[in-house]
């Protein structure tokens, strides 16, 4: 068996992170979601550094990373449901996740032509904005549902990751045009 690298070791311990965060949501523990939350978060940037800074970039870690991010991401909106009904309309989250479901079934394709498909700047400010308005609203339901400056702060923060998930969603179909065509004609 391969020796997995500490990058990968975070990758894994990510999703282990992600479960602990769904229960704690699913029960309405959200400081202790958002701590997961936030370890989450911290172990995703810290394996993407590490990974990147000293070499250790595997495949494992190509597929493994993205696909646990999708996880926690997608995961956390839909679980968000069970709460946030008021502010996080079901549409919303079909969105979100029907993207990831696109974007991810056409860089799998690419992949299967060798066409690279790297992140890129749409991409990693849409995963930004999602981490930033679920932890907003962790926040919001664990502390602040009565403040009406709160709700504002979260219904923007919504509205924005819908658009920059459309629009990252649209950039990325547009930047494949030709993998896709290739596709098509096929």
């Amino acid at each position: 068996m391969p020796h997995i690298n500490l990058p990968n070791k975070l990758t894994m311990s990510r999703l282990i992170l992600a479960i602990i965060f769904f229960v704690f949501l699913s029960y309405r523990f959200f400081d202790i979601a958002l701590v997961a939350f936030l370890f989450a978060g911290l172990t995703d940037w810290f394996d993407g550094y590490l990974a990147r800074k000293r070499g250790l970039l595997t495949e494992f870690g190509r597929i493994a990373d993205p696909f646990v991010d999708k996880i926690i991401i997608c995961g956390g909106f839909i679980t968000l449901i069970l709460h946030a009904q008021t502010v996080l309309a079901p549409w919303m989250v079909v969105v979100i996740v029907a993207r990831e479901f696109l974007i991810n079934s056409l860089r799998s394709y690419s992949e299967m032509k060798n066409i690279p498909t790297p992140s890129n700047m749409w991409g990693k400010s849409k995963m930004f904005l999602q981490t930033v308005t679920i932890g907003a609203l962790l926040l919001f339901f664990g502390h602040f549902q009565t403040n009406p400056w709160a709700w504002t702060v979260v219904t923007i923060l919504l509205w924005a990751t819908i658009s920059l998930t459309v629009v990252s969603g649209l950039h990325y179909i547009i930047k494949a045009r030709q993998t896709l065509l290739t596709a098509l004609s096929t």
